[in-house]
């Protein structure tokens, strides 16, 4: 009877549709990955040289060891400190943080090689004409400001919300 009337009711479908629908969405996008790997293994197979696969794997390598290794404890040890500074800090406030660091460190991850290149001299010197170290360095401190002036205007907004009088209670 109580199975009846919760169909009927309908408190049991709506959570059933939002399964089915989460699993899906899951489903498309691990397939959607899947397809996007193959691709990305077919258009580096057919382009990039057999001799040149090695540093290739190389490099996937040394990303995923900076990645796994010291990129992702750092964030979260930083996200650990930080939530341990106690109600001071809003969650928004860590999230943008941690976002600086995810950021910044991608970036670096994108620009180091072409810094390591410059090293090896090219007939072309139009190839790498820029100073990528400089220009690294002033995006960290263009994305420290950015990110100090973010986390500074939440944490006063939060602060602010916290110390206004709550009306709603009597």
């Amino acid at each position: 009877m109580s199975d009846q009337l919760s169909t009927v009711s309908g408190s049991r479908e709506p959570e059933a549709d939002q399964t089915r629908l989460m699993r899906g969405i899951r489903l498309g996008l691990i397939g959607l990955g899947v397809a996007l790997l193959a691709w990305g293994a077919y258009v580096m197979l057919d382009t990039v040289r057999m001799t040149r696969l090695p540093g290739v794997a190389l490099w996937i390598i040394a990303a995923i060891i900076l990645h796994d290794a010291i990129l992702a404890p750092i964030v979260f040890l930083i996200g650990v400190l930080l939530r341990r500074g106690g109600q001071r800090l809003g969650g928004t406030v860590v999230v943008v943080i941690q976002g600086f660091i995810v950021v910044g460190s991608i970036v670096s991850l994108v620009v180091v090689p072409v810094i390591v290149a410059i090293n090896y001299k090219s007939a072309n010197p139009t190839i790498l004409p820029l100073n990528y170290g400089l220009n690294l360095g002033v995006f960290w401190l263009v994305l420290a400001v950015m990110t100090a002036g973010l986390a500074g205007w939440l944490y006063s907004r939060t602060k602010r919300t916290k110390e206004r009088p709550d009306t709603h209670h009597s």
